[in-house]
């Protein structure tokens, strides 16, 4: 049997979220609809509207919500100091102008900004941002979540991959951690839209000392390992998991999202090349990769095919 892949977010956010575990680690996300995008933009100033099924960051979009309170609107006589009895009356009775302007005047005014890769747009009402957003939408399913407020690195927002995989005892390990921080302008971190990979030390290390530091690691490590148990009670052939980890400004780390596919060779990449070793090790030990002794047997085959060829020719 081969090793399990579940592409649908939301499937796999609905199974995390009944390991107790694991749920308060999630954020707010919803399947969406019109209905859950107007819930979910009064609840929260950011959400992010994600493709349930996709890789890369692509379609990955942003809305934000701003609401101004109006300044209420005064009517000055400027002309004259002295009230009679007559424009006293006028004013117990008020246009409806201006009834109108001071109930307006009650309620805070909401824009949206709809964020798509680099394109900023602005919408005044609610319908108009809903329409916008179904002409990328279109009939594809999608989830929105709540904006998570990321942590910086030299300005840059970052987020974390968190690898689990099945050791060699087929236990559930935690084996790496890597950042990937976004470009300059963009909503995602993905390195295939521009961002760049860093150690969990370079982009966490700074925010906090060295005890808490440790125990962020820590708990980052144990949340992978309640992960995929958790997964795998629905989806019992899955064998490694990646984990899109946030944290916010007070260092709480969030779960975005999960993949059961995920990629291992940017760890290569990174200065630490016993972890890699590891990965690739178990990764080979389930099937992910070729074994070393496959690879040792295709070599020697190739080998002498070609020297059977060189034989032939003389």
């Amino acid at each position: 049997m081969g090793i399990q892949r579940v592409s649908s977010k939301w499937t796999k956010t609905a199974v995390l979220q009944r390991s107790r575990s694991v749920n308060g680690y999630i954020p707010v996300t919803r399947q969406y609809s019109r209905q859950t995008l107007e819930r979910m933009t009064e609840l929260f100033e950011s959400n992010y509207i994600k493709p349930d099924r996709g890789t890369y960051g692509n379609g990955v979009m942003r809305v934000k919500a701003t609401r101004v309170q109006p300044l209420p609107i005064h009517s000055v006589n400027s002309d004259t100091e002295e009230t009679t009895s007559e424009n006293a009356d006028e004013r117990l009775s008020p246009s409806t102008a201006e009834v109108d302007a001071e109930i307006s005047a009650e309620f805070p005014i909401t824009t949206y900004e709809l964020r798509y890769g680099t394109e900023e747009k602005y919408f005044n009402s609610l319908d108009e941002l809903a329409l916008a957003l179904n002409e990328h939408i279109q009939k594809r399913d999608y989830i929105i979540q709540q904006g998570i407020p990321l942590m910086k690195h030299n300005g840059l927002p970052f987020d974390l991959r968190v690898l689990t995989q099945k050791n060699l005892q087929h236990n559930w390990e935690t084996t790496g951690i890597l950042g990937r921080v976004a470009a300059p302008g963009k909503i995602i971190t993905n390195i295939h839209g521009g961002g760049r990979l860093a150690t969990f030390n370079e982009l966490v290390r700074p925010h906090f000392d060295l005890k808490r530091f440790e125990q962020l690691r820590s708990e980052l490590y144990r949340l992978g390992i309640h992960s995929a148990v958790q997964l795998q009670k629905s989806f019992p052939r899955i064998k490694e998991i990646g984990i899109d980890i946030a944290l916010d400004e007070d260092g709480q780390p969030w779960i975005l999202e999960v993949n059961t596919l995920p990629g291992i060779y940017a760890f290569g990449l990174l200065p630490d090349k016993e972890t890699y070793r590891k990965i690739k090790r178990y990764a080979r030990a389930y099937g992910r990769l070729p074994s070393k002794k496959g690879k040792t047997s295709r070599a020697s085959h190739k080998a002498k095919a070609s020297s059977a060829k060189s034989s032939v020719r003389r």
